[in-house]
């Protein structure tokens, strides 16, 4: 996977939200030669046939000029009263476009998607399906989709109805070129929109990173008010009978969802060790720093020889014997 710099992968989102999600040759040339190189290697910029007109390079700065072909040059060009006949570089006249589905499957490269899934476009040109992604920490797949133009009011409202015709079963993450500040999210239940920027691995470019991803997510799956055990918006809040904990901080609350989702499996303890690596947090990480500060994280959590658990039983039979 070639790499894009940041500037570059930037310059191409500015492109994807525009309406024809297309740029002029010249434009490339004259002002973002560095950033389409490697977009136009990368194939995400492709060309899309040439216009007969250009700026003039010679005696009428920034005025347009119709183009004529040249038999004798074999090339397009003008004929100038200063400069004679001026051959037009063949890349100048060059439109290119966005090729959405090198994008998609370029933002998608490092996503945990099902073997056989392949990006869908569901409203053309504007929305498009990724696929269910697993993520590190998180036990379901998550449905992830991508949408431009976004602060488009006509294109909002066509997403706002397509995706609200087509509510998740759980929750669905949309990634967008678009500015997300100002969008009424709150006409999309179960979904959260998230700006393509806060994803990217700007080492390499346009590649959606799993982890920046997973961290983003303010939504967890569904539980109900008659639980014993619940949780909502992605473990900030999780119950414990009639016992609320509280968690802020990106990192406490996926430990308490990967300790949530081996206790729904059955399993009594997990490796603390194998945890962070799931994780993907630093080996030399420990849980009383994660939690300093935290006055009743003990209370939730037992870690202790190397593992940790839940202690979702024994405050169960408290609140019992309180009760009693």
């Amino acid at each position: 996977m070639s790499k894009i710099d940041e500037r570059a992968a930037r310059f191409l989102a500015s492109i994807v939200e525009t309406e024809e999600a297309r740029i002029a040759g010249a434009v490339l040339s004259d002002y973002h030669a560095a950033s389409a190189v490697p977009l136009i290697s990368a194939g995400l910029l492709v060309p899309d046939g040439p216009v007969p007109a250009a700026t003039s390079l010679t005696d009428h700065d920034d005025e347009p000029v119709s183009l004529e072909w040249s038999p004798e040059h074999q090339a397009y060009g003008y004929f100038s009263p200063a400069a004679g006949w001026v051959t037009v570089e063949e890349k100048r006249l060059q439109v290119y476009r966005i090729a959405p589905l090198a994008l998609l499957q370029r933002l998608a490269a490092r996503l945990d998607l099902p073997v056989k899934a392949r990006p869908a476009e569901r409203i053309s040109g504007i929305l498009w399906e990724l696929g269910d992604v697993r993520l590190p920490g998180r036990g379901g797949r998550v449905p992830v989709w991508f949408a431009r133009r976004l602060t488009d009011r006509d294109v909002w409202r066509q997403v706002v109805a397509y995706l609200g015709g087509r509510p998740p079963a759980d929750f669905r993450v949309v990634v967008t070129t678009s500015a997300t500040h100002g969008l009424a999210e709150a006409e999309l239940s179960r979904h959260q929109i998230i700006a393509l920027d806060d994803l990217e691995d700007h080492s390499a470019g346009l590649i959606i990173e799993p982890t920046y991803l997973a961290a983003q997510l303010k939504t967890g799956p569904v539980s109900r008010a008659a639980d014993p055990v619940r949780h909502a918006a992605g473990f900030r809040h999780f119950w414990v009978g009639d016992r609320e904990f509280k968690f802020s901080g990106d990192k406490r609350r996926q430990i308490v969802e990967y300790l949530f989702n081996a206790w729904e499996d059955g399993v009594e303890s997990v490796s603390t060790e194998v945890m962070f690596a799931d994780l993907e947090f630093k080996s030399s990480s420990r849980m009383r720093d994660i939690f300093k500060d935290h006055e009743d994280w003990r209370d939730l959590i037992e870690a202790t020889g190397g593992s940790c658990r839940l202690r979702i039983r024994e405050l169960l039979e408290e609140q019992r014997a309180r009760a009693d």
